[in-house]
């Protein structure tokens, strides 16, 4: 692309039928979705005289919060070196990591790590030494296709389900690695957001549409559409279209789409909170979760001051992104300007049911700070995680996550949480 050129930014009209997008990219972007003392009802008090206020607007329970400091902390505390750190460059081919789609723990402290490029599950002890690896790739039972296992979480009953989502299904194995059964995802749905606790399922599809025009290029925001699934996988509920994440495009001569990174992309989070599924954005600081029945149950606010970004902001962005292909920045003078930065970077809830949401580094920026609210979504204050450590689950006294180092090599790694503090 060339200055000149034509941009636009536009929200695609919904549909659920396959668009422009190439499957690996679908991928990503389902991808993407799937982590003060509390008072009485009325607000509370936290770390550094945080207040909460929760009120109720015609049934849907509405948490304002304050602002923790930068400076403050809540008080908990991560460790300060990994309990368990799983992965090598060479040697053991069971340590060797590959396009990790996640990991959780299990109830006795083994680790269950979906290593997509081997198509395994593999097990490890609380110190990171491998036990087993279960599945493969295949198209038997317990197998995975392409780019699978691409997640495990916990399933009800001390089972776990592993996500197959370019076949829209998910395998469900019990604690010991006895492959139980294939859920299919009916009804168009490929992501699974998490199992409710009586054993449905929230899912969710990708709605696509037709490219730009030959030789534009463009910012556009897919439609992700939700809905509630049978323990069969039969559609129970569709719950509708939501704003999904950016994307940024260019459209060549012949019409062919290619997409290219964007470093202030807003993004769309979905996941199980507790008997409530979560469906929000980071175009603001506010997380909305609804009912299985798709009525809005919850609204969490905190204070938020919104920041516009610059065209400086963003060649230092893709400079950063890019050290060494300098031709990299003449793609910026097309690239267009989003509103403001996001208001947080990612939000997950924890096995206590606790959400933890990541604090959004601005340009200059080195912090890794999340904010954590309790259960009702009243704010408890600050938590520092490690660096270059991305959370993939967080239990009542660990932390777990995955990591690359500067030679692109993967880890899982473990970190204590002492949840003592005040």
């Amino acid at each position: 692309m060339t200055t000149g050129q034509a941009m636009t930014i536009r929200r695609p009209g919904t549909m659920r039928i396959p668009g422009f997008l190439p499957p690996v990219l679908v991928g990503v972007l389902c991808g993407t979705f799937w982590a003060a003392c509390s008072g009485g009802p009325g607000g509370g008090g936290g770390a550094g005289g945080l207040r909460s206020t929760v009120r109720d607007s015609a049934g849907v329970m509405i948490v304002d919060n304050g602002r923790p400091a930068l400076d403050s902390r809540l008080g908990w505390q991560v460790g300060p070196t990994p309990t368990a750190t799983i992965g090598t460059a060479e040697g053991d081919a069971a340590y060797e990591l590959f396009r990790v789609g996640g990991a959780m723990r299990l109830s006795d402290g083994r680790i269950v790590v979906a290593n997509a490029g081997t198509g395994e599950l593999r097990v490890y002890d609380s110190d990171g030494i491998h036990l087993e690896s279960w599945g493969g790739q295949g198209d038997g039972p317990g197998e995975f296709g392409a780019m699978a296992p691409g997640g495990v979480e916990p399933w009800p009953g001390d089972s776990l389900m592993a996500r197959d989502s370019f076949r829209s299904r998910i395998s469900i194995f019990s604690a010991d690695g006895t492959f139980g059964r294939v859920l299919r995802l009916q009804g168009g749905y490929e992501r699974v957001g998490g199992p409710l606790q009586d054993g449905r399922v929230f899912a969710a599809t990708l709605s696509t549409s037709e490219p730009g025009e030959p030789g534009t290029s463009e910012l556009i925001r897919p439609d992700l559409e939700y809905g509630i699934l049978q323990a069969d996988g039969s559609v129970q509920r569709d719950l509708g279209a939501y704003l999904g994440s950016e994307l940024y495009f260019v459209v060549t001569a012949d019409g062919s789409p290619f997409p290219r990174p964007y470093p202030f992309d807003r993004s769309a989070f979905a996941f199980v909170w507790g008997d409530l599924v979560v469906i929000t954005t980071n175009d603001r600081y506010e997380i909305r979760a609804y009912r299985p029945d798709g009525s809005l149950a919850r609204i969490v606010r905190r204070d938020h001051e919104a920041r516009a970004p610059t065209r400086a902001d963003l060649r230092d962005a893709v400079a950063r992104q890019n050290p060494d292909r300098p031709e990299a920045l003449e793609a910026v003078a097309d690239m267009p300007l989003v509103e403001a930065f996001p208001a947080f970077g990612r939000v997950l809830a924890d096995r206590l049911g606790h959400l933890w949401v990541e604090e959004y580094r601005l340009p200059g920026e080195t912090h890794r700070l999340w904010t954590v609210f309790d259960p009702e979504g009243r704010s408890l204050g600050l938590v520092e995680m490690p660096g270059s450590f991305t959370v993939a689950e967080i239990g009542e006294d660990y932390i777990l996550g995955t990591r690359r180092d500067e030679l692109g090599i993967e880890y899982v790694e473990s970190w204590s949480l002492d949840r003592s503090g005040s």
